[in-house]
């Protein structure tokens, strides 16, 4: 009984000490990441240089997720959010390209760039596509 007592108090401790810092964000998984391919390549080439960076972005990782300074990391957050954004968009149209390109077409919306899928049953030709999200109307060769 003693023991689980113990463990319930280290465990609010735990909670305590945890309570108000910031977390995980895309920025701090970006930077684990990375870290790990790091470590991957340095499996392979062996550079005390890849250690340091290895290091340097898992304690920058560590420390972002402690902070208390939730305005400064939001902030960190939004730049990465706003850098990364066209290459999530673009691995995402090719991905579902790529998963859809036995039933459908796959095309971007030149205004709003929502993903569209067309059928492949549609009539060949020119074809006149309207977004679902914006209501902006495109023509595209099929």
């Amino acid at each position: 009984m003693k023991f689980i007592n113990s463990f319930r108090g280290a465990l609010g401790k735990f909670r305590q000490f945890f309570y108000g810092r910031y977390g995980q964000d895309g920025l701090n998984r970006f930077i684990s990441c990375l870290a790990l391919i790091l470590c991957a390549i340095s499996f392979i080439v062996r550079s005390p240089y890849i250690t340091l960076a290895i290091l340097a972005l898992l304690a920058v990782s560590i420390m972002r997720s402690l902070s208390k300074n939730h305005v400064r990391r939001r902030r960190e957050n939004q730049v990465y959010e706003k850098i990364a954004r066209p290459a999530k968009r673009f691995f995402k149209y090719w991905f579902i390209r790529i998963k859809c390109r036995k039933t459908h077409r796959v095309y971007s919306c030149g205004s709003c760039h929502s993903i569209l899928r067309i059928p492949k049953s549609a009539p060949r030709g020119t074809i006149e596509i309207k977004c679902t999200k914006c209501g902006g109307i495109f023509t595209r060769r099929q």
